[in-house]
């Protein structure tokens, strides 16, 4: 079969199924996993991953429920849920069984067990700690969030940032959202991945994901596909800098986005023209020192840039992957001024009885493929990778 005839009949594949282990020897449930109805697994790169897995349960002759009373589902047990594709497996969560809701109906037939999951960081949800950090003049937000995260199986990115140092922060309850709040300082993500957690900015750079494909003939993995394309974002973010002597008029400085285009036109520069930027003011908090108002004055102007959102499903299995926040996909089939890079924002898996879903939202600072769609595919991963080096070959 010739490449081009390759690429126009892509081979099939198998639908998808998800694959439950529980506890630490990863116990799979068993003739239980006929018993399941649906499995939702939602993932952001701004939040927890949380799953919500609905049994039906049915009641034995000794009065006992198959599922409920199985033994098997308990708070804080560890669980595992992986995509099977069949030739290969893909994890999405790893993280604990945070809550049990049995539903007893009027009909016996109707009996439902839901579990309530929550991805490793609820570890760090547990303890309430008061501790004031930075005494030490070397101390980085990678060494707290280091200290805060040992013993729990979560070992930081070595890709991570070092953060901030040299100030006295002071903690006042769990890990978790001061950890956020550290994240949201620096202009970082803080982005939980099974046995692992990434403190560091968005990574727009290197390789992507699996493409999108959209109106793609048998290629086509997307079901639907939709932008929103705001205007009502700020172009730039001013604050002001406190003067250098004692009744000085306070001076202003403007930033502008500092992090790269996924395109061939930032989105800043459209609406340049009309005379008047469009700029945001960001105010010093408290105390705050003046190298730290500025990280968060950078953070402000980099977040506003990405202001293209869109949103769609994906057919899990024709996907073929897991497709996962916090890292780039190329999207082709979508036009010149809306295909190429975008950044994954959230991923909502579902497994029911109509096959495997993937809903997601996405992101993306700037319009226009940048190279056109060979070379956003050629730098994926994924099967699809492929595609590139036919459609380089072939025009």
């Amino acid at each position: 079969m010739s490449r081009l005839s390759n690429l126009l009949n892509p081979p099939t594949r198998e639908p998808a199924a998800c694959l439950i282990e529980l506890g630490e020897d990863r116990t799979n449930p068993g003739p239980l996993n006929a018993l399941v109805k649906s499995i939702e697994i939602a993932t952001s790169r701004t939040d927890a991953a949380a799953a919500t897995i609905i049994f039906e349960d049915r009641r034995t002759e000794d009065g006992t429920f198959m599922v409920a009373d199985s033994g098997l589902f308990y708070r804080w047990q560890p669980i595992r849920l992986t995509v099977d594709f069949s030739l290969y497996q893909e994890e999405i969560l790893r993280g604990y069984i945070t809550g049990l809701k049995p539903n007893f109906p009027a009909s016996g037939g109707e009996v439902t067990l839901e579990l309530s999951i929550l991805d490793e960081s609820a570890l760090l949800e547990r303890d309430h700690m008061r501790k004031v950090w930075g005494s030490d003049v070397d101390t980085t937000d990678l060494m707290i969030l280091s200290e805060l995260t040992e013993g729990t199986g979560i070992t930081p990115d070595p890709e991570s940032g070092d953060g901030q140092k040299a100030r006295s922060l002071s903690q006042d309850g769990p890990a978790l959202p001061f950890l956020r709040d550290r994240a949201a300082a620096n202009g970082y993500e803080l982005l939980f991945t099974p046995g692992a957690v990434y403190f560091g900015p968005k990574r727009l750079e290197g390789e992507a994901q699996a493409p999108i494909m959209v109106y793609a003939g048998r290629a086509t993995n997307c079901l639907s596909f939709g932008i929103e394309d705001d205007g009502m974002k700020p172009d730039a973010v001013t604050y002001e800098v406190a003067p250098v002597t004692d009744g000085a008029t306070p001076e202003t400085e403007t930033l502008e986005p500092a992090v790269p285009s996924l395109g061939s036109t930032p989105a800043a520069q459209e609406g340049s023209g009309l005379g008047q930027r469009f700029v945001a003011r960001l105010s010093r908090s408290g105390d705050e020192p003046p190298e730290a108002t500025a990280q968060r004055a950078q953070a402000m102007a980099d977040e506003a840039a990405f202001k293209l959102r869109a949103n769609g499903e994906l057919d899990g299995s024709l996907y073929g992957h897991v497709l996962r926040p916090g890292a780039l996909v190329p999207v082709d089939g979508t036009g010149v001024r809306y295909g190429g890079l975008y950044y994954t924002d959230k991923v909502t898996h579902q497994f029911t009885e109509q096959g495997y879903r993937q809903q997601f939202e996405l992101m993306r600072n700037a319009t226009g493929e940048d190279g056109g769609l060979a070379a956003a595919i050629a730098g994926s991963s994924g099967p699809l990778k492929s595609v590139a080096s036919a459609l380089t070959g072939l025009f």
